[in-house]
């Protein structure tokens, strides 16, 4: 089944008032306190760069140095900018962009099947044509973007395109819309302080992700009727180089020759529980991919963008117009936190995602009995502060229980509570399983259904081994009483 949605508009309030709330914040508040920067933290000879509403960024360089994933649909091309492969049936041989279907060899066409040929000449100057791995390669592949680093990069030179600017991953966290790590994470990142984090889920999810974009890329050519071209590698804003990013793909008409139908493809891959989280299935492109397609947009001067989503085996995708003042406010959020937090070497503040806890526990190695001096006006700001929070909380918490007891109270024995014939809520005996409850009520039936686990001895590795023990202990933030 294919959902396909060529006229939806993104929704960008999310994203607006993201930025509006982040700029609000710094302006409101003091600068953190000053860290200097990691010995190999980036240059700061970046040039000043100004972002006015509707200004054009770079594209992201999360993925520049991975091997692509070879897309077998036959409209699946090799992007302007990259190595051109000749192609011995193209009916327009000075103007061919295509080594043909990423499933066969250069020069043969698969059997059955021709491709359309593409008459358009490549995009925007001269183009690179073998470049070598990690050269860097001048002259625009798009209206206001170079390309910094060619896909297929070698890993080092992967990440050092990818410490020189915020891509499109990186502007979600700035804006605090990421769960997986806020500003402050980008900030360790681009300055070379970042703790090395090992997460197997979410490497699994990245790793099956690539190996599914091309095939994402292959239904929505099917389906939109578009060439769909591999992506050049990692692209900077010709004049705003800390403008990065790396899109999935890029697209083009089959017809025609005029340069600004270039387009960005941004192809996602959705299990159907974390498509209902993300809201796949509603009229408008989900905020998190139409933000990353939004900022590739901007860095690489392009009026469309698609964005692609396979939810299990079902296909849905969106068109997402170029919106100036979105660009604007995105490219505005950049700019400050690039001048200041990147170049000067200081950190932002935290935000409060669960992620941003995580990673400052791993941010250093706790000192047993070690004290430090600290701001006395913030910390006492900051105690009262997190007071009037708490009662909050726990009067919210008492409120909310009251609320969801009436519920419970108005099902009764019923699981599902209707109204009007549509259900309302539902209470279903489907929660966690309570062991204790069951060994207590049924202690024979319990007794056969019991088994050993193995479990760690904590009381004697504290013994034997008291600092492995300190090492694995988590920190916890405590705030003695009054009184």
């Amino acid at each position: 089944m294919t959902t396909t949605r060529p006229a939806s508009t993104p929704t960008t309030a999310a994203t607006k008032r993201a930025a509006v709330e982040a700029k609000a914040e710094e302006e409101q508040t003091e600068a953190a306190p000053v860290t200097p920067p990691a010995p190999d933290a980036i240059p700061t000879t970046h040039p000043e760069s100004t972002s006015p509403a509707g200004a054009r960024s770079a594209v992201e360089g999360s993925k520049a140095g991975e091997e692509r994933t070879p897309v077998t649909a036959p409209e699946t091309l090799p992007a302007p900018g990259g190595p051109q492969t000749a192609r011995t049936t193209s009916t327009s041989p000075a103007d061919d962009l295509s080594t043909g279907s990423a499933g066969a060899k250069a020069g043969e066409e698969p059997p059955g099947r021709t491709p359309p040929p593409v008459t358009r000449p490549a995009p925007y100057g001269p183009q690179p044509t073998g470049p070598e791995a990690g050269d860097r390669v001048s002259g625009p592949v798009t209206p206001t973007a170079r390309l910094l680093l060619p896909a297929g990069a070698p890993i080092d030179a992967w990440c050092d395109a990818r410490r020189q600017g915020a891509g499109g991953s990186d502007v979600a966290a700035i804006l605090g819309m990421d769960g997986h790590g806020g500003a402050l994470r980008v900030w360790l990142e681009k300055t070379g302080q970042a703790p090395e984090r090992r997460d197997a889920r979410l490497e699994r999810s990245a790793r099956r992700g690539h190996a599914l974009e091309g095939l994402v890329a292959e239904f929505f050519a099917e389906e939109s009727g578009l060439i769909v071209l591999d992506s050049p590698g990692t692209l900077q804003h010709v004049d705003h180089p800390h403008w990065i990013a790396n899109p999935d793909r890029l697209t083009v008409a089959p017809d025609t020759q005029a340069r600004d139908e270039l387009g960005v493809l941004e192809c996602k891959t959705r299990t159907w529980r974390s498509a209902r989280v993300e809201n796949w299935r509603g009229d408008e492109a989900p905020d998190g991919p139409a933000l990353q397609a939004h900022w590739y947009m901007t860095v690489t001067g392009l009026g469309f963008a698609y964005v692609a989503g396979l939810i299990d085996d079902d296909l849905t995708w969106f068109r997402l117009e170029h919106d100036d003042e979105l660009s604007g406010l995105l490219a505005d959020a950049v700019d400050r936190f690039w001048h200041d937090h990147v170049l000067a070497g200081l950190p932002p503040k935290p935000d409060g995602a669960e992620a941003t806890t995580e990673l400052l526990a791993r941010l250093w190695d706790a000192r047993e009995e070690a004290t430090v001096e600290v701001d006395p006006v913030e910390v006492a700001f900051l105690t009262q502060r997190r007071s009037v929070l708490k009662e909050r909380m726990g009067d919210l918490a008492e409120e909310l229980g009251t609320v969801e007891n009436r519920m419970r109270q108005l099902a009764g024995e019923a699981e599902v509570a209707m109204v009007g014939g549509r259900e309302a809520y539902s209470w279903r005996a489907n929660g966690q399983f309570a062991p204790a409850r069951f060994r207590a009520g049924e202690p024979e039936l319990a007794a056969q259904y019991s088994r050993l686990v193995p479990a760690v001895d904590v009381t004697r590795l504290e013994a034997e081994h008291p600092k492995t023990y300190r090492k694995y202990r988590a920190r916890v933030l405590r705030v003695p009483t009054e009184g």
